[in-house]
C-alpha cells in the first residue's frame, strides 16, 4: 500500500510527537517493508534522529519556496494525489483541510485534549485553533487512533465521536530502552553529567501540568539523611523559573542536577543508573516516561490520573498528585529499599501490551481495513 504521513513532527520535533512519529513509521517499515512510505513535511530537517528517514524505504517530500506557507493544511493534498497515495495518516491531531473532498482515505492520531483540561496553559487563540483542527479531524477522518483509553474517552465525550470510529493503539517505546548497558558506557555518562552514585530521576518538560513542584516540596519535607539528589531531564520556560525559585526557597540547590537534551542511549543509562524515577503528572495522553522506567527496570512513582494507570499497570507506585506529604513518604520508602521493580513475570506481561511488533500489526490491520 502507498501510505502518506504528516511528517512535520517527525522531522522537526526532538521529543514527544517527534518520537511518536519516528517510532511508528520506523516500526511500520521494519515489520511491513511491503508498504511504500511517503513522508510529507514543510521542512526536512537532517539530524541524528531523522537521518534514517532519508534512506531507502522512505520517500520524504517538502515543497519549495513560498508554497511552504499553509502547505501542510492545504497544498499537501495535491502532492498526495500526484503520488498516488492510497491512505493518509495525520500523526499529530490534524488533517489538511483540502482532504475533505479528495476521496483519499484518512487516519488521524489524537494524542490528548490537554487544552480542554488546562486552558490556562494555552493562549485563547491557540485553544480556538486546536479545537477547530481537532473537530475537523474527528469529523472527516475514516478512523481515529487514540494512544490510550483515557484519550479515547475524551474524544468521544468532547467531540461526540462514535466509539466504533476510535481505536486505541498504544504508543510504544524506542527499542533503545530495552538495550542493556555496559559498565564503560554508564561510567562515561556518569562522568559527563557529574552524577552521584545514587539519585532520583525526573524526565519531562518542565511545565505546570508535569507537576515537578510537588517533588521539590516533598524533598523539602525530608531530612537530608533521607534524601537522594534529584536529576531533572527536561527544559521549560516560566514554570522552570518557578521551580528554580522553589528550590532556592527550600535551600535544595545542592540536591538538584539539571540535564537537557541527552541522546536516547544516554537517557537509557540515566534511567538504569537511577534508584527510582518520579513522574507526578496531573494529566497525560499516555505518559511515556512511566513505561520507559518499567522497560529499564526502574521503579517509578506516578499519579492515578488519566492514562498513567494504563502506562504503569500494577508495576508503578501511585500517589494522588496533590499531596506532597504522601509523595515524600513514598520517596523515602523507595530510597531505603534495594532497587527492585517487581515480579519479572508481571513486568513481562505488562510490557507485552506495548510490544512494538504487536502494536505495528494492530496499525497495519487498521490501514488495510480502511484503505
Amino acid at each position: 500500500m502507498r501510505i502518506g504521513f504528516d511528517a512535520k513532527r517527525l522531522f522537526q520535533n526532538a521529543t514527544g510527537l517527534g518520537n511518536y512519529s519516528r517510532t511508528l513509521v520506523a516500526n511500520l517499515h521494519k515489520y511491513h517493508p511491503e508498504h511504500d512510505i511517503h513522508l510529507y513535511a514543510p521542512k526536512l530537517v537532517k539530524n541524528e534522529r531523522t537521518l534514517p528517514f532519508f534512506n531507502k524505504g522512505y520517500k520524504p517530500f517538502s515543497p519549495s519556496g513560498i508554497t511552504k506557507l499553509g502547505w501542510r493544511s492545504m497544498g499537501v493534498v495535491k502532492a498526495l494525489k500526484n503520488d498516488g497515495i492510497e491512505l493518509y495518516h495525520g500523526l499529530s491531531h490534524e488533517l489538511p483541510i483540502g482532504i475533505k473532498n479528495s476521496g483519499l482515505k484518512t487516519v488521524v492520531t489524537i494524542h490528548d485534549l490537554l487544552y480542554k483540561y488546562f486552558p490556562e496553559d494555552f493562549p485563547l487563540f491557540d485553544r480556538l485553533i486546536y479545537d477547530n483542527k481537532f473537530r475537523f479531524a474527528c469529523e472527516h477522518s475514516d478512523k481515529i487512533i487514540a494512544i490510550s483509553n483515557a484519550t479515547k474517552q475524551d474524544i468521544m465525550e468532547h467531540y461526540k465521536v462514535p466509539e466504533a470510529k476510535v481505536q486505541v493503539i498504544y504508543q510504544t517505546v524506542s527499542p533503545e530502552f530495552s538495550r542493556e548497558i555496559s559498565d564503560f558506557d554508564a561510567e562515561e555518562v556518569i562522568r559527563k553529567y557529574a552524577l552521584p552514585s545514587e539519585y532520583i530521576l525526573n524526565v519531562g518538560s518542565i511545565i505546570r501540568r508535569k507537576n515537578l513542584e510537588i517533588v521539590i516540596v516533598a524533598m523539602a519535607m525530608m531530612q537530608p539523611k533521607d534524601r537522594m539528589p534529584l536529576v531533572i531531564v527536561g527544559t521549560g520556560g516560566t514554570y522552570a523559573t518557578i521551580i528554580d525559585q522553589l528550590v532556592e526557597k527550600h535551600k535544595l540547590k545542592d540536591w538538584i542536577i539539571r540535564i537537557t537534551g541527552p541522546k536516547l542511549e544516554e537517557l537509557n543509562i540515566l534511567y538504569r543508573k537511577s534508584h527510582f524515577s518520579v513522574y507526578p503528572s496531573l494529566m497525560e495522553g499516555f505518559g511515556l516516561p512511566v513505561l520507559e522506567s518499567i522497560m529499564t527496570q526502574t521503579p517509578v512513582i506516578t499519579t492515578r490520573r488519566s492514562s498513567l494507570i494504563e502506562a504503569g499497570g500494577d508495576i508503578a507506585h501511585y500517589i494522588n498528585g496533590e499531596n506532597a506529604e504522601e509523595l515524600s513518604v513514598k520517596m523515602m520508602e523507595l530510597t531505603y529499599k534495594a532497587k527492585q521493580i517487581g515480579d519479572p513475570k508481571n513486568i513481562k506481561k505488562h510490557l507485552d501490551r506495548f510490544d512494538a511488533k504487536k502494536l505495528t500489526e494492530q496499525l497495519n490491520d487498521l490501514y488495510l481495513a480502511n484503505a
